[in-house]
């Protein structure tokens, strides 16, 4: 069944207060010539359905936010969106059946929750399809499908009626166009699309895949690597070599093991006594110098210590003679103070001073004594410490003459005895060595093989895959090939009688492409007969609009939204009355066919007498802009800003 999708009611606040229009007829034009504010209100539209539409200068200055009521398929919803350059990235969404307030939609379609995900759930659609291109090559899961997407079909721009259908001159939104298309007329599903995302991501990762085997490949042949077959083979003589090796190691250790014996394992206990006993010796050589460099060190400590105290006595004997006539601190005179006999003049204590001198007894003090007592016991300790480490040395000399003697014993008693055999188990740990260093060297060879197999391996499985998938998408879309015959078949036939019926000068033949579902003109693309900016262009784009949404009402199985938004096509068509008048002829007559399965909004500088009254009509001036509560600046100042 066709989808339902009206728009009931616009409202504006602005600046100088709230501008509101409803939408209750299934055709509305709003009549006025150009700069009043039509193409504005047409745009405003669009913005608050989450587009980016190219706003007029007064909605910029003067428009705070616009709201929607908005019916989708069974939902109703009223939709606010602020101007405001940090507002503007949310939506107010509230739920009119309800009456609940929703949480606000981000107009991002990649943040959640989304407008777009929102009204396309409500037409029935999934949010999170994706329109891949159709060549066997892509390498990309392609573009996430919008409500804004949707809204091509419903919308023809003032600036897009003279020119290309649906943007469908820009080759990059071609994949989306045709995906669109054929989800609004049931010729393909959410799951054929997401096998053609699939493959895409596939493709790109089989691509990767040949890739990489061939950069592997690469990289061992111009490394002059081994074949497997010869690494296989070099790695299975190492490992017989390696298996050699360390028998004959066994072998020689048997036979060097009796060699060995009672006194000269005597010899070797003696040596391992003596090389602990040397490295003991040596630690208490290191300890005992250490040691003795801190009693040195607290030697000149404690001599510091006796000169500071020599100093500060000597320094207060100097002051003694001197008398303060002021005190230091604030600075008042001392020198008629009466102070009793023997106490200082200053702190008028006892003062310590014997005629200007100390007493000599006070040189003799605790921290002195002590000083040098300890001083003196330093001394004692430096020379104990220098005696030992006299000893200590001699006791080093003494074990190492020990180590090297039972060691040149050693020596004496096994080389003539074992030497051969030490050399022939030196041969052969070189020998195991090699056939290791070898089997490493092999075995590396061989993981780079491998890696290079496990790389061509997974571009198989891949290829596999998309093999499958292909298969798979070709069944699919199989199915639903004769649907498509079928309803191509008759948009054409649809849209031949409405070109006719609008008679499009210098037309005889039309029809609707069965690959890319754009207008066939006199057997070619409709954009090699009509020139961009010309009416022909227009009223075919007209025509082709009226068919989809003809054939969609008439079948009642299609997704197609009975819904036309469209701006200034009389302007387009260069005031040819010849095309005008059969065009809003055939606009009425389609709604008046459809009633209120239907919903026609249209915008134009100027209608033909005749079709005035049987719709709904807004008629806008200079003087009542459609944008009422801002005055408009006149038609002088139309293209310099104005509302369009």
């Amino acid at each position: 069944m066709t989808t339902t999708f009206k728009i009931k009611r616009l409202s504006l606040n602005t600046l100088e207060g709230q501008v509101e229009y409803a939408f209750d007829s299934p055709l509305t034009v709003l009549v006025g010539p150009v700069g009043v504010g039509k193409s504005t209100l047409f745009d405003l539209i669009k913005y608050c359905l989450g587009g980016n539409a190219q706003l007029a200068e007064i909605a910029v200055q003067s428009v705070l936010d616009v709201e929607l009521d908005v019916e989708a398929g069974d939902e109703k919803y009223r939709i606010r969106r602020s101007l405001d350059s940090e507002k503007r990235l949310l939506a107010r969404v509230e739920d009119l059946v309800s009456r609940d307030r929703l949480a606000d939609h981000f107009v991002d379609p990649a943040k959640e929750p989304s407008l777009s995900s929102l009204l396309m759930r409500a037409l029935g659609m999934s949010p999170d399809m994706r329109a891949a291109a159709r060549t066997k090559t892509t390498a990309r899961p392609g573009g996430r499908i919008t409500f804004n997407d949707i809204f091509a079909y419903m919308y023809v721009q003032q600036g897009d009626i003279n020119q290309a259908i649906a943007s469908s001159d820009e080759s990059y939104r071609e994949p989306k166009r045709k995906a669109v298309f054929e989800l609004l007329f049931g010729l393909t599903d959410p799951s054929i699309l997401d096998m053609r995302s699939v493959l895409g991501e596939k493709n790109g990762e089989l691509a990767q895949a040949k890739r990489d085997y061939a950069t592997v490949l690469d990289f061992l042949r111009d490394s002059e690597t081994q074949g497997r077959e010869a690494a296989e083979a070099a790695l299975a003589a190492a490992r017989n070599a390696e298996h050699y090796a360390v028998r004959e190691l066994g072998t020689l250790r048997d036979a060097v093991d009796p060699v060995v014996d009672r006194e000269t394992q005597t010899l070797r206990d003696l040596l391992g006594e003596a090389e602990r006993n040397l490295a003991e010796a040596r630690q208490l050589t290191t300890a005992n110098a250490q040691s003795q460099v801190d009693l040195i060190n607290e030697r000149r400590r404690a001599r510091r210590e006796i000169d500071r105290l020599g100093r500060l006595r000597d320094a207060g004997q100097r002051l003694a003679d001197f008398e303060f006539v002021s005190c230091p601190r604030c600075m008042q005179s001392l020198s008629n103070r009466v102070v009793a006999e023997g106490c200082c003049r200053l702190c008028a204590q006892l003062d310590p001073v014997d005629d200007g001198h100390f007493p000599s007894a006070s040189l003799d003090t605790y921290e002195e004594r002590q000083l040098e007592d300890q001083l003196s016991e330093i001394d004692e300790q430096i020379a104990d410490s220098a005696v030992l480490q006299v000893r200590l040395e001699e006791a080093v000399g003494h074990r190492e003459r020990l180590v090297e003697d039972l060691s040149k014993k050693i020596e004496a008693r096994t080389r003539d005895r074992i030497s051969p055999q030490l050399q022939a188990f030196n041969d052969a740990a070189n020998s195991l060595g090699e056939a290791r260093s070898a089997q490493a060297t092999m075995e590396a060879v061989l993981r780079q093989w491998d890696r290079a197999d496990d790389v061509g391996r997974s571009a198989r499985e891949i290829a596999g895959e998309v093999e499958a998938l292909r298969a798979r998408l070709d069944g699919a879309e199989a199915q639903l090939a004769s649907r498509k015959e079928e309803i191509l078949s008759e948009l054409s036939d649809e849209f031949t009688a409405t070109v006719a019926t609008i008679g499009i000068p210098g037309v005889t033949s039309a029809s609707i492409s069965m690959q890319n579902y754009l207008p066939i003109l006199n057997g070619a693309s409709y954009v090699k007969l009509s020139p961009a900016g010309g009416g022909i262009r227009t009223a075919t784009q007209v025509a082709y609009w009226i068919t989809l949404v003809t054939v969609a009402l008439r079948r009642r199985d299609t997704a197609y939204p009975a819904f036309l938004l469209i701006d200034s096509p009389r302007l387009s068509l260069n005031d040819n009355p010849k095309l005008e008048a059969p065009l809003y002829r055939r606009l009425v007559t389609q709604v008046d066919a459809d009633g209120d399965r239907l919903q026609m909004i249209v915008g134009d500088n100027e209608i033909p007498d005749g079709y005035r009254g049987t719709y709904e009509q807004m008629d806008f001036s200079y003087d009542d802009p459609t944008v009422y509560t801002i005055a408009h600046p006149g038609p002088d100042a139309v293209g310099a800003g104005a509302a369009r």
